[in-house]
């Protein structure tokens, strides 16, 4: 193969790699993964409290469990998930389980102030 011909092959194989589009299957699993959208961190809040929630469950995940200032509250399926809280600064996180419920590692956290 000429040269020129063997550098533009390679970039051209470069840039469809470094775009994901050759070496991941289309049918691969997407990563686990979650996000809570609401409420966002810092921010005042009101009883009932709804967090809302982006869950990817990849292979393994099934559904999320609460943590509220570091204990564990609840294992859910529910979005929103509707909460009281105590007046004051709470730390809220949630973390990906499986179906046995075995805490993977992706997780979301945020911190309000329940007035």
């Amino acid at each position: 193969m000429h040269p020129l011909k063997m550098v533009t092959a390679s970039l051209i194989s470069a840039a469809f790699f470094s775009m994901g589009l050759v070496g991941t299957p289309a049918f691969a699993a997407e990563k686990t993964s979650v996000k809570i959208t609401s409420p966002k961190s810092g921010s005042t809040v009101h009883n009932p409290v709804l967090i809302r929630y982006i869950l990817h469950k990849g292979p393994k995940g099934d559904h999320v469990h609460l943590f509220i200032d570091g204990q564990f509250t609840e294992p859910t399926h529910q979005n929103p998930i509707k909460i009281k809280l105590p007046k004051g600064r709470h730390t809220l996180t949630l973390k990906v389980a499986t179906a046995g419920h075995k805490i993977l590692g992706p997780k979301s956290k945020v911190t309000v102030n329940v007035e």
